[in-house]
């Protein structure tokens, strides 16, 4: 079961930078309104991440599909939450000799398409387009380029037979495209964001595609769910959210860090970067009002960065909270077997495992980060699976949602990525957006300061 140890948050703790025992008995009582406002908009159909693990259907609808698509690749065709939750469930559950690969083609530079083209065969490849609007301009110029990859390996008539779509159930010209071309689709509900639909088939599916327990991630999804609209000191993602909302407003850390001491959760810390910076980071509140909220987010790696961003952790400036994610247990200890225990770095690493110092390490860098008064907490899950990974997932999205509230602001939109996307589909001469067009010829012609 997922567990938050907060105790490095206490003023106790960090002292000024920290936060009295008597905020979090206030925040019980002020913070109840938080957990009924959220569910109410589950209730009424506004939201639906937490009721992912509820729909038996889609996830029945997933596994059938994945039954009779097996092949060694799955080729990911999306962008944002449409690539960084799967790339998350393979980086957190796949191994080396499980014979299926996943490749997520979520940046349109050209060298990195045509190079990871290269390194696989159309013959042994599923490709599976994600958009929820259907309409991503990065996503669909990628499918059409693989479309005619695919084509040119296999044929027009067996590729058909390769294409699967995840998008909107009723609009946008990838699902049209999917039913003229007689593609399978599955759907992303409406109301469920880009940003938390990796309980959707946008990671549901190419995790059974790539032989994952979808299963075991729902039953860890529906029990952290259970557990989000519990009162406040049994609510691990409220409480979560209201540290990072103190911290933020009242102790001046603009800065979240994630510390993943896992390897298996590092690509999970990159989905919850995004995850947590575009539903927090917004100019305006709910009345209206400026308020350029919203922590940025950034994420580390346990231990590789205690040789890295540590220094500045500890001595750099205090406007950094850290939040862990630990393992209790890894599927390996690894003893340290060696015959040079005469050398003192050596000798002392005897009869231990690697398991062992890797702990050490963690509890060290957290020691370190509290005496040098920076707030820490630290989410910890029994070990990396199925199960574990769908209540991360699922506690993320409740932390985040609720972190929204108290900042009073929408989580659930995204209106600064919105605007970039409309000045790129003038630039690219989609019909419909003249008047970004004339926003970027007035900026191409003013002066450029440029050294050659």
């Amino acid at each position: 079961m997922l567990e938050l140890d907060y105790t490095n948050v206490l003023e106790s703790a960090v002292h000024a930078n920290g936060i009295p025992k008597i905020a979090f008995e206030k925040a019980a009582e002020s913070s109840k309104h938080i957990v009924d406002d959220i569910h109410r908009a589950h209730a009424s159909g506004k939201l639906g991440f937490g009721d992912l693990p509820t729909d038996r259907n889609a996830l029945k609808a997933v596994i059938d599909f994945a039954r009779s698509h097996s092949f060694p690749n799955v080729l990911l065709l999306g962008i944002g939450g449409s690539a960084l939750g799967p790339a998350a469930l393979d980086a957190a559950l796949n191994h080396p000799n499980s014979g299926r690969r996943l490749i997520v083609l979520d940046n349109i530079d050209p060298d990195f398409l045509r190079d990871s083209l290269e390194s696989i065969s159309a013959q042994d490849t599923v490709v599976n387009v994600i958009a929820k609007s259907g309409v991503t301009a990065e996503t669909m110029a990628t499918f059409a380029v693989v479309r005619r990859w695919m084509i040119d390996a296999i044929g027009e008539t067996k590729t058909r037979e390769r294409f699967v779509v995840t998008t909107d159930p009723v609009k946008g010209d990838l699902l049209a495209i999917a039913q003229h071309e007689t593609y399978p689709a599955f759907v992303i509900p409406p109301n469920v964001g880009g940003r938390f639909s990796v309980l959707t088939p946008v990671g549901i599916l190419p995790a059974a595609l790539l032989g994952f327990d979808v299963e075991g991630l729902m039953n860890g999804a529906r029990s952290a769910a259970d557990r989000a609209r519990k009162p406040f000191f049994e609510n691990p993602a409220l409480v979560a959210a209201f540290i990072q909302f103190v911290l933020e407003r009242e102790r001046g850390k603009r800065i979240l860090a994630l510390f993943a001491y896992s390897q298996s959760l590092w690509k999970f810390a990159f989905w919850f970067k995004q995850l947590w910076a575009e539903s927090l980071g917004k100019k305006m509140d709910r009345r209206g009002r400026e308020v350029y909220y919203g922590q940025t987010p950034t994420a580390a790696l346990g231990v590789t960065d205690q040789h890295s961003q540590l220094q500045l952790f500890i001595e750099g400036p205090n406007d950094k909270s850290f939040l862990f994610w630990d393992v209790k247990e890894f599927r390996n200890s690894l003893p340290i077997d060696h015959p040079f225990t005469t050398f003192d770095s050596m000798g002392y690493l005897e009869h231990k495992t690697m398991a062992d110092l890797f702990r050490a390490e963690k509890q060290a860098t957290e020691i370190a980060l509290t005496e040098a008064g920076r707030p820490n907490a630290t989410i910890t899950v029994d070990r990396i699976n199925a199960e574990a990974l769908g209540e991360l997932i699922m506690f993320s999205q409740y932390f985040t949602a609720y972190a929204g509230e108290f900042y009073d602001i929408d989580a659930f939109d995204q209106p600064g990525v919105e605007y970039g996307k409309k000045l790129t589909f003038a630039m690219m001469g989609r019909p419909g957006f003249a008047e970004y067009s004339r926003k970027i010829d007035e900026i191409r012609h003013r002066g450029r300061a440029i050294i050659r």
